[in-house]
């Protein structure tokens, strides 16, 4: 009796969850490429002049109402050749000895990208070499 009693609670609470389903007739893909050199990127630093990292904008018309609403977009930056989805992160060494991180990601809101890069020793120098990036718009 006891696992009848539990299972009409489970089977209640399930039926009782708020959920929303979106059903397309066809799903459709865009691709935007963008490239970022290095007077593109922007730097922020807060008041305290620290936790600096880099930025671009971009101007996206295809991340409309339907992709932002109802879709998803995702980047991939392109390293020589071969993709890696974001967040990117590696580990670098440079002949000194100098160790650091690189994180690369996304933000993006209708019409708008922005891309970031972070080094984990908030090192000055923006990014040196042009960056290549996908979005690929799903909806």
């Amino acid at each position: 009796m006891k696992k009848f009693l539990v299972l009409g609670i489970i089977t209640l609470l399930l039926y009782s969850c708020d959920t929303t389903v979106f059903e397309r007739e066809t799903t459709q893909w865009t691709f935007v490429e963008l490239e970022a050199k290095p007077a593109d990127w922007q730097e922020y630093v807060d008041n305290d002049g620290k936790n600096r990292y880099y930025s671009c904008s971009y101007n996206v018309p295809e991340i409309d109402y339907d992709v932002y609403d109802y879709g998803a977009v995702l980047c991939y930056v392109d390293l020589n050749g071969a993709q890696q989805i974001m967040p990117y992160v590696r580990h670098y060494e440079d002949l000194n000895g100098a160790q650091w991180t690189r994180t690369v990601d996304f933000e993006y809101s209708r019409g708008k990208v922005n891309i970031f890069v972070t080094n984990s020793d908030f090192v000055v120098d923006p990014p040196a070499e042009t960056m290549y990036f996908r979005l690929v718009l799903i909806y």
